[in-house]
């Protein structure tokens, strides 16, 4: 099965780095110190530092996040490793 965008992206969140939790997922801490969090909805909230819950989970796969918090639905985001000017 592949997963194909409904929306083309175009801005990127700045995100300070990623964490590796374990069974390879990820957390991303943001600038503020805050964990994203993507809700069942695809809604992007924060959580506090450390948050590994479910919802703050993903995996990378390529150049993409990969969320995917329950209820079946998935969630991608783009990925960069650099940057310019943040």
């Amino acid at each position: 099965m592949i997963g194909i965008g409904l929306h083309p992206e175009t801005e990127l969140w700045v995100a300070d780095h990623l964490n590796q939790v374990g069974g390879g997922c990820v957390t991303v801490s943001m600038r503020d110190g805050t964990v994203m969090s993507v809700q069942p909805s695809g809604a992007v909230e924060t959580r506090p530092a450390g948050a590994a819950g479910a919802y703050e989970r993903a995996t990378v796969c390529g150049q993409m996040l990969v969320f995917c918090p329950e209820g079946g639905r998935v969630f991608t985001f783009p990925y960069v490793a650099t940057v310019p000017n943040a």
